[in-house]
């Protein structure tokens, strides 16, 4: 494994983005209760925990549509409302269930120590980002916070990774995006910023088939990935 130390090297990875559902935590089961309060409102039967996992990630308006076309569709014309009442329930009950994945905090600390700046880019909306966070006592760890609001648009595109970048003061070279989707992986080469995968996550498939430079099966593997990406760029530019 690459020596962690070797991140502190200059021309190395200096700042970190990370996904946040899926990837830092496990958010389902607050996600699929609140799902599921918002349909039995709607006298709808309730979806499995396994069935909502495949809809998260995509922001939350998408994940209220999804819910509801797997239980006969849309009450009404727009998402707007449903979205807006899923949202009340949700933000004030986000850290019921959710917790963070083994090894988030110790490995967050140890990148702390070593002196990189580290983001949170989610398509989470930003209230909700910032309770979990809070609740979850996270939240003193990140220099920067860009929830799925604010951005122009939301990931795959690459805007929402180049706003976080802007926002943390690094260029693209000098970042690593951290997620467990096809949307982390598609935004972070898309602004030119490798990506790492856990395979732990949310992922629609196969974490290896995603095209991330890096797989990992336990977060404690981060610092050892990191390097790795600074060996590569390094390798690359020996070349």
């Amino acid at each position: 494994m690459p020596n962690v130390e070797s991140l502190l090297t200059p021309g190395r990875i200096t700042a970190v983005l990370f996904d946040l559902d899926g990837t830092l935590i496990d958010s389902l089961p607050d996600l699929a209760a609140a799902v599921n309060r918002l349909l039995a409102a709607e006298g709808r039967p309730p979806l499995p925990d396994d069935a909502v996992k495949v809809m998260v990630g995509d922001g939350a308006g998408t994940l209220v549509e999804r819910a509801f076309a797997a239980r006969g569709g849309l009450p009404g014309p727009e998402v707007s409302p449903f979205l807006a009442r899923f949202l009340a329930d949700y933000e004030p009950r986000a850290a019921e269930l959710t917790r963070p994945w083994p090894g988030v905090v110790e490995t967050l600390e140890t990148l702390k120590s070593l002196g990189l700046k580290l983001a949170v880019c989610t398509n989470k909306p930003s209230r909700a980002t910032a309770e979990v966070l809070a609740a979850l006592g996270l939240a003193g760890y990140f220099d920067v916070v860009v929830g799925g609001d604010d951005a122009p648009a939301l990931k795959p595109d690459p805007v929402h990774v180049l706003v976080t970048l802007e926002r943390l003061g690094v260029s693209a070279g000098q970042a690593a995006m951290i997620g467990d989707s096809l949307n982390d992986v598609l935004a972070a080469q898309a602004a030119g910023v490798p990506a790492v995968v856990v395979s732990f996550g949310y992922c629609r498939g196969p974490a290896v088939e995603l095209g991330a430079e890096v797989v990992i099966d336990d977060f404690r593997d981060l610092p050892g990935a990191l390097a790795s990406l600074g060996g590569r760029e390094e390798s690359t530019a020996a070349k």
